[in-house]
């Protein structure tokens, strides 16, 4: 196992990807940040939680409203701390069975082994559109 930032994230990264949550929470300090910028009128899930289990719980409410189809780290490049890296995912809305696919950003920060901050950048604008179509009153016949 690495501890150094790249071998930390990647880790993490991965086992958040094959769904298993707790193994990617183990990665987190106990006090850790997590963000993701979206709106929470967009994302009930979005904006800024702390510490591990609050982060577990975030997750939660995802995989509870989206299957993870996908989720491929890439170009993962550190500095000091810092790791940034791209995310390539699928995620299909469980109550539609709608896809969303893209590229989301990701900014970590591990000391001592441990992600201390990791926030999450999406289009909102993107998902902001596609949560309109899967809205259930967005379903409806057109008149």
């Amino acid at each position: 196992m690495r501890f150094d930032p790249e071998g930390v994230l990647e880790s993490a990264l991965s086992a958040y990807a094959l769904g298993d949550l707790l193994a990617a929470n183990a990665y987190f300090s106990d006090d850790a940040i997590f963000a993701i910028y979206v709106d929470q009128d967009i994302l009930p899930f979005g904006g800024e939680v702390c510490g591990r289990s609050e982060i577990l719980k975030t997750w939660q409410k995802i995989t509870g409203s989206f299957d993870l189809l996908r989720y491929d780290v890439r170009n993962i490049a550190c500095h000091d701390d810092i790791a940034r890296c791209q995310a390539e995912y699928t995620f299909r809305h469980r109550a539609s069975g709608e896809i969303i696919d893209g590229v989301l950003r990701l900014v970590a920060q591990i000391i001592d082994g441990k992600i201390v901050r990791l926030r999450e950048y999406h289009d909102q604008e993107r998902i902001r559109a596609f949560m309109r179509l899967v809205a259930p009153n967005s379903r409806g016949t057109d008149n």
